[in-house]
């Protein structure tokens, strides 16, 4: 018993000792390894080194080099300083002059350098003036050559105007014949009108229209036409009617014959409408049906239109005249009368 704890007493001690010598071994070689590397590090620098060092050799002889030809360099330029100086001097002997002579010299070199400054002052200021001149004569030419063009053109449109402006005085002079005579046949019909209806019947000597007072045609606010009313329309409206429509040299220049119906401005304006409407159509019945032969003369030229009190006759201080302003008007109208019109107004302008 006790030789066997012996026994595993002295394995154990081998045991530890093997292990000691094995950590022993291990930081040796560890050791060992960091000298090594240790060593390969300072091998690498030190050939670093050497390598700069070569190169700093290297660099120091081509150095020396130059600096040895630099020396010769500055010998040779000593040498050719004291040749220069020598020259120098001989010039300097060969060359003295008196004080006088160096002052004539030296006034004469001035008098020439002034002169020369004063030449060339001139010299530019003539080549300044050339060049003035020159571009004043090119700006001068491409100017005469815009104006002949200018001129030209401006000829031409003269000339197209001139023209144009002739034709519009010809087609004036030609319109304003045209209005004359268009003017002239509504006096003509006016003149036709006075002598066949003579002095009994009453005309607006402008216009050729005929007035009748509402109230003889008309009671108060009725449209009916009254029994006498009858008698005067027939004796004076049927004349006035058939001398501008029977006779075929009037009849050509009339448009239309227009009978309008005219109140005063009292009461409402529609019922005011209404009344003169009623009783320009009751005149226009009373033609139909009193001289129904010239129907279709009536239907083609005759129209009745009530204007309420939108026409109203004022008296000399400016007042409605409202008795003037109830009537039964007449118009007749020439043909192409509102473009007459419409020329007239723009001529006059």
């Amino acid at each position: 018993m006790y030789q066997e704890n012996h026994n595993k007493e002295e394995q154990n001690f081998w045991i530890s000792y093997a292990d000691l010598m094995a950590g022993l071994l291990f930081v040796f070689i560890l050791l060992v390894g960091a000298i090594v590397v240790r060593y390969v590090y300072v091998q690498q620098d030190l050939a670093q080194k050497r390598a700069a060092l070569g190169l700093s050799e290297s660099a120091l002889n081509d150095t020396n080099k130059k600096i040895l030809k630099l020396k010769q360099k500055l010998q040779e330029s000593v040498s050719q300083l004291a040749q220069t100086k020598e020259m120098r001097d001989r010039l300097s002997k060969e060359l003295t002059l008196n004080s006088h002579e160096v002052i004539k010299l030296k006034d004469l070199i001035l008098d020439y350098e002034r002169s020369g400054d004063d030449l060339k002052a001139k010299i530019a200021t003539l080549e300044n003036n050339v060049s003035t001149l020159t571009n004043n004569l090119l700006n001068a030419k491409n100017v005469l050559v815009l104006k002949d063009d200018e001129i030209a053109a401006l000829g031409e449109k003269l000339l197209h105007q001139s023209i144009e402006h002739q034709k519009l005085v010809d087609e004036l002079n030609i319109t304003k014949v045209k209005i004359k005579n268009l003017t002239g046949i509504r006096i003509k019909v006016i003149s036709r009108l006075k002598d066949r209806l003579g002095d009994s019947i009453e005309i607006d000597p402008k216009s050729g229209a005929m007035r009748f007072a509402s109230n003889i045609l008309f009671n108060q606010g009725a449209y009916k036409l009254k029994p006498n009313a009858k008698k005067e329309l027939r004796t004076i409206l049927q004349r006035y009617i058939h001398t501008l429509l029977a006779n075929d040299d009037i009849r050509k220049y009339i448009d239309n014959i227009t009978i309008e119906g005219h109140t005063d401005s009292v009461g409402n304006y529609l019922y005011n409408l209404a009344l003169s409407q009623k009783r320009a159509l009751e005149v226009m019945k009373f033609l139909y049906e009193s001289d129904p032969a010239n129907k279709a003369l009536y239907a083609r030229y005759l129209s009745a239109s009530g204007r309420s009190y939108s026409d109203l006759i004022y008296d000399e201080n400016g007042q409605e005249d409202k008795e003037a302003s109830r009537r039964i008007e007449i118009k007749f109208r020439i043909k192409n009368e509102k473009a007459i019109k419409e020329l007239e107004t723009f001529l006059s302008r």
